[in-house]
């Protein structure tokens, strides 16, 4: 039995703070229960599945815990280690949270192009993609490494920090933020089939980039200084770049299949 009922109200994590919402959905096919989440006062593009881990009953004691997560996060503001990162006495504001966003990704044309492709085939035109992926994320990024320690010739440890940090993001973000609804029966197929075999050894590429596209919302909260925030961008953009080259390799139609009619009945009813 789900933890938490649609319509119940909530709070949820969404970095270090905790914000009022709303559980619209619950999905309770897979291995962990999802909760399609809708923060008040935000329009609906900010709207998430996330774990229960992300979510707390709303109750005077966790009402309490958020006000004391403000107050913390501001003390440490004050002490000046992140400059980024403005806290107020209150749950933010859409406009607000948009506002601290200061990592910013920009794909080359061709990926552009590609996520927009992406969507329409799995959004619009019901198709899937094969998985496990011919070329999974961890095998791209292995790559991305072995090229670039071929150019530059010498070992280089904020890479591979970068590198092991997006393995990391992929692994925890694909099951709640980078699938359309329309996978999720696929989802839970795949992981049913595949136990115990990370999401970054059978998504592949075009997963991959919608993980860019949301990286800066998704990494607002975070601790890192200036310095910091240039070094991913830096390797994020060369990851890009090196995948626009090969993008004949890492994206292509052949990725793609048009959905049964027991798929399509599967996920009308998810």
């Amino acid at each position: 039995m789900s933890k938490f009922e649609e319509g119940e109200r909530v709070l949820c994590f969404h970095g270090p703070l905790l914000y009022e919402a709303r559980c619209h959905k619950v999905n309770t096919e897979g291995e962990v229960d999802l909760y399609l989440i809708h923060y008040n006062g935000w329009s609906q593009k900010w709207d998430e599945w996330i774990p229960e881990t992300r979510i707390l009953k709303f109750n005077d004691t966790n009402l309490k815990k958020q006000s004391e997560l403000i107050k913390h996060h501001k003390k440490t503001q004050n002490r000046g280690k992140s400059k980024k990162l403005k806290l107020v006495d209150s749950v933010e504001t859409e406009d607000a949270f948009s506002a601290k966003v200061c990592i910013q990704i920009e794909l080359p044309s061709q990926l552009k192009l590609a996520v927009l492709d992406d969507w329409d085939l799995i959004t619009q035109q019901r198709h899937l993609l094969k998985l496990p992926a011919s070329v999974p994320v961890s095998v791209v990024l292995d790559e991305f490494r072995v090229y670039s320690l071929s150019v530059k010739k010498t070992t280089d440890i904020n890479r591979d920090h970068v590198l092991e940090g997006l393995l990391g993001y992929f692994s925890r973000l694909l099951g709640m933020q980078l699938l359309y609804q329309f996978e999720r029966p696929q989802y839970a197929d795949v992981m049913e089939e595949h136990r115990g075999v990370s999401v970054c050894d059978i998504y592949g590429t075009e997963h991959l980039l919608r993980l860019f596209t949301r990286i800066g919302e998704l990494l607002a909260f975070t601790e890192l200084d200036n310095n910091a925030i240039s070094v991913l961008q830096k390797y994020i953009h060369e990851l890009l770049s090196f995948i626009e080259l090969h993008r004949g390799k890492y994206l292509c139609s052949e990725n793609y299949y048009v959905a049964t009619p027991d798929y399509l009945r599967r996920a009308l009813l998810n």
